[in-house]
């Protein structure tokens, strides 16, 4: 089976059809619980897994030893149950666009990079797959990155004030009410907006714990304005987000003044598919 025929039977899991032009004709709607759910077509990149379903996490970096163990680059905050604990999870090859089902026999963080594991700073994992067992075929995998299914839940290993990042994106964000500033105000002068994605602040910040998380509003669009998404970055603390409703899909912020008005916009990239056709004279 081909990459494209692989993304095609993802799509048709998810009862999407299309007609000769490539256009959405009908999607079914799920007629089973537990069933993978896949994004809108519009929001699946082929070449990235992660908008159709996976979760990555890490990235396999070189051998170690003579007998099939590989150094793994951990992107994931949930190291210990990801890369430690055995089973089946997905390998993305770097010449193909979609994973593929492989056995996670062991996992460990190298010796010397355990103190770290856990923290902002993601240590070298040492793993071993069920096909590969010698350095060989280990060096072969160079490259090669690890993903998990997004159905397979982590809730038992969050803290209290800890949100996996998909279950934000997409809330509805609305003025705390309990503030005596916005007591009596209607449901439409509450709204802020809605969470187009999550800032890490080990992203925005090299040192281990200095870095704040943010997370990225996209306002409503002005009347009569120019198309495009005005956003704004909201702090993840205590003090500005008060409360996240992952049931009702709801934060509720209490922004200081000002901040709300700090907007951006993101320039969208065209990308150039194909040439214009020649001008006729």
């Amino acid at each position: 089976m081909t990459s494209l025929e692989a993304v095609d039977d993802l799509l048709a899991a998810a009862g999407i059809s299309f007609d000769d032009d490539q256009d959405v004709v009908s999607r079914d709607e799920p007629r089973e619980r537990n069933k993978r759910q896949f994004p809108d077509t519009t929001a699946i990149d082929p070449y990235d897994p992660t908008t159709y379903g996976y979760i990555e996490l890490g990235t396999i970096i070189g051998a170690h030893g003579v007998r099939g163990l590989m150094k793994l680059a951990s992107i994931t905050d949930f190291s210990e149950h990801r890369l430690c604990k055995p089973g089946t999870r997905h390998l993305k090859l770097p010449d193909r666009r979609s994973p593929r089902e492989v056995q996670l026999v062991e996992g460990r963080p190298m010796r010397s990079d355990a103190e770290t594991a856990g923290s902002d700073v993601s240590p070298t994992y040492l793993i071993r797959l069920e096909t590969v067992d010698d350095r060989e075929q280990a060096l072969k995998m160079k490259g090669c990155v690890l993903y998990a299914l997004e159905g397979e839940r982590v809730d038992d290993f969050l803290e209290p004030d800890e949100y996996i990042v998909s279950d934000l994106v997409g809330m509805n964000v609305f003025l705390d009410d309990s503030d005596d500033e916005h007591k009596g105000k209607s449901f439409e002068e509450l709204f802020v907006g809605n969470v187009k994605g999550v800032v890490l602040g080990s992203d925005m910040c090299a040192t281990p714990g200095l870095g704040q998380d943010l997370l990225e509003v996209v306002l409503p669009r002005r009347l009569g304005g120019d198309p495009g998404d005005d956003l704004v970055l909201l702090p993840f603390v205590p003090e500005i987000v008060t409360g996240v409703d992952l049931n009702g899909k709801m934060v509720s912020v209490k922004p200081p003044g000002g901040l709300l008005d700090l907007s951006y916009r993101r320039e969208e990239k065209v990308r150039i598919k194909g040439l214009l056709p020649a001008a006729r004279t």
